[in-house]
C-alpha cells in the first residue's frame, strides 16, 4: 500500500455528481457560497457525492443531490442524460470520478440552492467566470453536446484529467 504525505491511501475512491440544467440557450449554474471549504465563490454545477450504498442506482444519487440542493423534482426535467465522466488523482492520494448529467429544466425559473446562488448564464458567459478547473474542462463541451445532441442518446463520454506541477488540469477524452 501506498501513502502520500497527508496519510491519505492510495486506493481511496471518491464519486461525485455535477448536473447542468438548461433551458433553451441557457445554463443554470452556481456559484458556491464564500463560506464553503472548497472551492468558496467558484463556479460549478450542483451536485455532490455519490454515498457508497448508491453506487448500483447513480441516477437516484444525481436526482437526490439535485433535490436536496434545489427542490428540483425529477417531474420537472426533460432529456436526463449522463454525458460525460471524468477520472482524475491530485496529490492527496484519493481517485475521484466526476459524473457530468445534463437535464432540461421545463421552465426557466431560478431555485434556490443551499450551496450558495444559482444564476443562468449563457454558454459565451463560461470565459469570463471563475470555474472550478475540472468543470472548466468540460462545461463548454457539455452546452456543445446539448445543442448537438438534445435528447441525450449517445453514449457518455469518458476522460482523464491530468495535472502540472502548477495544477493546470488537462483533460483527455476517449474517441
Amino acid at each position: 500500500m501506498t501513502v502520500f504525505a497527508n496519510n491519505t491511501e492510495v486506493n481511496a475512491f471518491r464519486l461525485y455528481n455535477v448536473i447542468i440544467l438548461h433551458h433553451q440557450e441557457s445554463l443554470l449554474l452556481l456559484q458556491r457560497a464564500s463560506t464553503k471549504a472548497f472551492a468558496p465563490n467558484r463556479w460549478t454545477g450542483i451536485g455532490g457525492r455519490v454515498e457508497a450504498h448508491e453506487y448500483n442506482d447513480l441516477r437516484a444519487a444525481a436526482l437526490r443531490e439535485l433535490n436536496e440542493e434545489t427542490g428540483v423534482l425529477p417531474h420537472e426535467l426533460s432529456h436526463w442524460c449522463l454525458r460525460r465522466v471524468l477520472y482524475h488523482a491530485r496529490d492527496t492520494g484519493i481517485l475521484t470520478g466526476l459524473l457530468y448529467y445534463t437535464a432540461q429544466l421545463n421552465t426557466q425559473r431560478l431555485p434556490e440552492c443551499n450551496e450558495g446562488t444559482l444564476h443562468w448564464k449563457s454558454a459565451q458567459d463560461i470565459a469570463s467566470l471563475d470555474v472550478i478547473e475540472t468543470t472548466a474542462a468540460v462545461l463548454p463541451l457539455l452546452a456543445q453536446d446539448i445543442q448537438t445532441d438534445t435528447s441525450g442518446t449517445t453514449p457518455p463520454r469518458t476522460g482523464v484529467a491530468t495535472y502540472t506541477t502548477d495544477n493546470h488540469v488537462h483533460v483527455h477524452w476517449t474517441p
